[in-house]
């Protein structure tokens, strides 16, 4: 899995518990099946959350940069 072209992003620099969550999950809800959603986040407990989450609601997600300050999440929608 990789970056896709066409991506919706989530820029959520700076912001943090509940909107790395919430705000995901609220695009998510307004996408269509297929698309993918680019979530940016320098919350360092999204690490956890997000990917719990994901699983809790069935998504694909693919953690990138982790190992950085900014890391990025890639979530595909079903």
């Amino acid at each position: 899995m990789g970056v896709e072209n066409g991506a919706r992003r989530l820029d959520l620099r700076g912001k943090v518990c509940p909107y790395p969550t919430l705000e995901p999950r609220l695009a998510l809800n307004e996408m269509t099946a297929g698309e993918v959603l680019e979530v940016i986040t320098d919350y360092y407990p999204a690490r956890q959350t997000i990917p719990q989450l994901m699983q809790d609601l069935g998504y694909t997600y693919e953690l990138l940069d982790g190992d950085k300050p900014v890391f990025r999440f890639l979530i595909w929608k079903r």
